[in-house]
């Protein structure tokens, strides 16, 4: 049996983002699978993809205005096997969803395929974030949702109780909520 996790991230994670995932379930009984969740949205904003999931729950959990899912397609190249030494990559240099999404996919399934040597499978979601993750916790059967994201948004999610509203409306027993490696 497989214990599901999906992963959220707002930009490429950097080596310290997936050691930091992985070591949360590096004493998990079970294997664990990675379902990395990658928003394309094009208009990023101050803050990352994540900030423009406001800041009220209603915002958040996509109950105001008219936003929809308007696609989440897993890529096929999404599984990654084992790599060579992992690269050194400056967090300034980190890609953006908005300007370089297959660097994104790629790098960050990678490294957390390397930190955790559990398989990733990644998604991309073109729309709202909130919908998206709640159609990939029941689709996947995910136990607990992880979210990467900036400093500011982090600490707005962590002010607000986001992630015991957000573990609720999922219906998964964790949300935890990291800071991106800066």
């Amino acid at each position: 049996m497989t214990y599901d996790v999906v992963v959220l991230i707002e930009r490429e994670m950097s080596e310290g983002d997936a050691r930091r995932v992985a070591a949360l379930y590096a004493r998990h009984e079970e294997a664990v699978g990675y379902h990395l969740l990658v928003s394309s949205h094009p208009d990023s904003g101050i803050g990352g993809p994540m900030a423009l999931l406001g800041s009220t729950f209603a915002d958040v959990a996509g109950t105001t205005g008219a936003a929809a899912v308007v696609g989440s397609a897993t890529a096929p190249s999404a599984r990654v096997g084992p790599t060579a030494a992992p690269s050194r990559t400056p967090t300034a240099t980190l890609a953006d969803p908005a300007v370089d999404l297959a660097s994104v996919i790629e790098h960050s399934s990678r490294r957390l395929r390397a930190a955790s040597g559990y398989q990733v499978h990644v998604s991309i979601t073109h729309g709202e974030i909130m919908l998206a993750l709640m159609q990939m916790v029941k689709t996947t059967g995910s136990q607990e949702v992880v979210v990467v994201a900036w400093p500011e948004t982090a600490a707005r999610f962590v002010c607000s109780d986001w992630s015991t509203k957000a573990r609720k409306l999922l219906k998964v027993p964790r949300v935890r909520i990291l800071e991106h490696d800066t």
